[in-house]
């Protein structure tokens, strides 16, 4: 439609409605469902549409838009530093997890460089062996290596512990 027209002149008014509905599409999205879904990925769309609506109208009211998109961007930022943490626990992981609360990071595993243990499951090429009387999740250098098996440690580079199946002389 042209500018002149009474459609025309409703076509920035369209274009606002569709930028506002995406915004608070993706309002609801962060604030209200859990994960990134139809109303996510509808209010990205809902946005994209509006811009380049907005452009193949005209250069003001792609200019208008930019900066309604800054201001929107500047008042979530405010807000953001105007909530406090008991605000943002549904959006920020705020908590640290230790030895206490049942986290344990792994710990140095270099004492079983090796050592000799069994195959709790097929290593093709990774499992799980027992080794210095505890589980351990171990790689084989490649090899399939049955549950069962004896294995030995012959590597250890951090928490990965490469093994290989010890094969009796016979």
């Amino acid at each position: 439609m042209e500018k002149g027209t009474t459609g025309g002149e409703m076509m920035p008014a369209l274009i606002t409605l569709l930028f506002l509905t995406g915004i608070v599409l993706l309002a609801v999205e962060v604030l209200l469902i859990p994960g990134f879904g139809i109303a996510g990925v509808g209010g990205l769309a809902a946005l994209a549409a509006s811009l380049v609506w907005a452009a193949s109208y005209g250069a003001w009211v792609f200019a208008v838009f930019l900066g309604a998109l800054a201001v929107a961007g500047l008042l979530f930022y405010l807000l953001l530093r105007r909530l406090g943490p008991r605000e943002l626990r549904g959006l920020i992981l705020f908590d640290r997890l230790g030895g206490k609360e049942g986290y344990l990071a792994g710990g140095d595993l270099s004492y079983l460089a090796g050592a000799t243990g069994r195959a709790l499951t097929p290593l093709r090429p990774a499992g799980t062996a027992e080794l210095a009387g505890g589980r351990v999740a171990v790689v084989s250098q490649g090899e399939f290596i049955p549950a069962g098996a004896a294995v030995r440690v012959v590597q250890v580079q951090g928490q990965r512990v490469v093994v290989e199946e010890v094969r009796k002389i016979q």
